[in-house]
Formats: C-alpha cells, sequence, structure tokens
C-alpha cells in the first residue's frame, strides 16, 4: 500500500472513527460527530425556548436545566490559550499607550473646582 492509498483510507473514515476522532483532539474517546453537536444545540435551544416560555406564561421561576456541553477537545484548550494570551498581549499594550497615572495633588484639584464653581456662578449672576 503506497502511503497516497494510506491517505486516502484514513480521510475516508467515518466521522465517528477513532482514527478521525484523535486526529480531532479528542483525548477523551467521546467521537462526538457533527450530527451530534447540531443535536446538542437544537435541545440547548429547545431549554432556551422552554424556560423563555415558562416565564411569560406560567409567571414564575422554570425549573433548573442543564445545557448539553460538548467535550472538551485539545483544540480548544489550545484556542483558550491562545485567547488569554492575545488578551494579555492587548491589556500591556493599552497600558503602555495609556497617559500616565502619577499621584493626584488634591489641593490643585480642589483649587481647579473652586475655580470653575467660580466661574458658573458668575455667569448665573450675569444671566439674571
Amino acid at each position: 500500500m503506497t502511503w497516497s492509498e494510506l491517505r486516502d483510507l484514513v480521510v475516508a473514515l467515518p466521522e465517528d472513527s477513532a482514527t478521525k476522532a484523535a486526529a480531532a483532539g479528542d483525548e477523551h474517546g467521546y467521537r462526538w460527530t457533527q450530527h451530534t453537536y447540531m443535536q446538542a444545540t437544537q435541545v440547548n435551544l429547545l431549554q432556551l425556548i422552554a424556560t423563555e416560555l415558562w416565564r411569560a406564561h406560567l409567571k414564575g421561576e422554570p425549573p433548573e436545566m442543564h445545557p448539553v456541553e460538548p467535550p472538551k477537545l485539545a483544540a480548544d484548550e489550545q484556542r483558550t490559550q491562545l485567547a488569554e494570551a492575545r488578551d494579555a498581549r492587548n491589556r500591556a499594550v493599552l497600558e503602555r499607550l495609556a497617559p500616565a497615572k502619577g499621584p493626584v495633588d488634591q489641593a490643585a484639584r480642589q483649587a481647579e473646582i473652586d475655580q470653575w464653581m467660580h466661574r458658573i456662578r458668575e455667569l448665573e449672576t450675569a444671566q439674571q
């Protein structure tokens, strides 16, 4: 068997095969197919609809419904780590570009407030 024939056989495997699941990062052997993901999404949406209808028509708190969580894959963990690293980098850039935050001189700030209050009073008396 040549390498190209082996590749064709692996590509043609069904979605829920162990080889495809392992290649997708399924470390625990859940072997969810696209059909299973769609069914879980439908269940979650139906639970949301039932909750909203319960609140709207029965005027009470609906029973607690737990959403169907898809299995965690290795790719999900990598995606989460990349998102956290990106957020940390963005925060560092924003902090670097933010204006310097030094100690606030309360006396100077109060003097500025008093000055503006005096101007406002002058305008109010001139308006009358």
